[in-house]
């Protein structure tokens, strides 16, 4: 709830708002695309990468659930709107649309419900260590409203026990003259560590292959972070945001592969000492992008690109290694394939470059 301070009393009073959202106006506001032009969901509302498969989707019945989307664990999503207050049974029907979607797996799932989405596109999302038959193998549902009834969260519980992972989300609509604002909040989640298995939170793990996409496909920007060691991440460039995450999933010895849309494979490097992860102050001499991408963590370069345009491009890496390019910001790749890769890397920017 936004709060505004009464300046006579001094206390705290909810900020009145005549500002309504209708469902599909919220449903708008929660779709972005990435630089690729791939439409996801917004991480700030989220606070997790989630690819659009589709929305206002089909089912069986021939009713139309709001949203389908998948994790970077490659469960499906069903994701439900609603534009007032939610009470128990109202979510019923978004259990009817989860357990219609839940009967479909792997490629049958894609082909049913991903539409214009390519197979490569979710690839590319989900890493190059995911199964494609292996998506759908468990599903989960996302609520969102203006508010839940406790009763609601009853449910979510024992949903959990039975391996559904549940999550709430209230929004306030907020108008303050003439600007609109959303607040989001995580009002309920009872999501298994089971269900995201690409959550890199153990140092126990062993050393892999990951791309990592540098943001900004700017010559300036990558010559810096060449000069400076440097990759980063963006996001809210706040403490304990999902820019932090991502890079504090590393571990040593991780090797990364600079990857820039548009051009593709600018070189690699490896994270030597992951405990050199931190934000960079606004206004620093590493700001120099005017408070974006401020997390950062130190990587040793193996092989760069001079420029841009030296890049080892996407569809190459494909055609050779089948190895898709990344949409979000980290990505695995598979070992074998990625070793390949670092050789082929190493090779073609000392031609290039020579």
């Amino acid at each position: 709830m936004l709060l505004k301070i009464n300046p006579i009393s001094g206390s705290l009073e909810p900020v009145p708002s005549s500002w309504g959202l209708r469902e599909l106006e919220l449903e708008r506001y929660l779709i972005t695309q990435t630089e690729a032009n791939v439409r996801v969901l917004s991480w700030s509302v989220f606070h997790e990468d989630l690819l659009l498969l589709s929305n206002q989707v089909r089912t069986s019945a021939n009713k139309r659930a709001d949203l389908l989307a998948l994790d970077q664990a490659g469960n499906g999503v069903v994701i439900e709107l609603k534009r007032n207050d939610v009470k128990l049974g109202v979510e019923t029907q978004a259990l009817q649309y989860l357990a219609d979607f839940s009967k479909y797996r792997g490629s049958n799932f894609l082909r049913k419900f991903s539409g214009s989405l390519s197979e490569e596109t979710v690839k590319a999302f989900l890493g190059d260590n995911a199964n494609v038959e292996e998506i759908n193998i468990r599903s989960r549902l996302i609520l969102v409203a203006r508010s839940f009834d406790p009763s609601v969260f009853s449910l979510g519980e024992w949903l959990s026990s039975k391996g559904v992972a549940f999550k709430c989300i209230t929004y306030l609509p907020v108008q303050i003259g003439e600007a609109q604002f959303l607040s989001f909040s995580v009002a309920f989640d009872r999501s298994p560590d089971a269900l995201y298995p690409l959550t890199f939170s153990s140092a126990a793990r062993e050393p892999g292959i990951y791309w990592h996409n540098i943001a900004r496909p700017d010559q300036t920007w990558w010559e810096f972070l060449v000069s400076h060691r440097q990759i980063p991440a963006c996001f809210q460039n706040a403490p304990g945001d999902q820019g932090e995450r991502v890079l504090s999933k590393y571990v040593a010895k991780d090797r990364i592969v600079a990857y820039a849309a548009g051009f593709g494979a600018l070189g690699w490097g490896i994270i030597e000492d992951p405990s050199t992860y931190h934000l960079v102050t606004v206004g620093d001499e590493d700001d120099v992008l005017g408070g974006e991408c401020r997390h950062r963590i130190s990587v040793e370069w193996r092989a760069t690109a001079r420029t841009l345009s030296n890049s080892l491009s996407a569809e190459e890496i494909r055609r050779e290694f089948n190895i898709y390019h990344p949409i979000s910001t980290s990505v695995s790749i598979n070992k074998s394939d990625g070793e390949k890769l670092l050789v082929r890397l190493s090779e073609f920017l000392s031609r290039s470059d020579g």
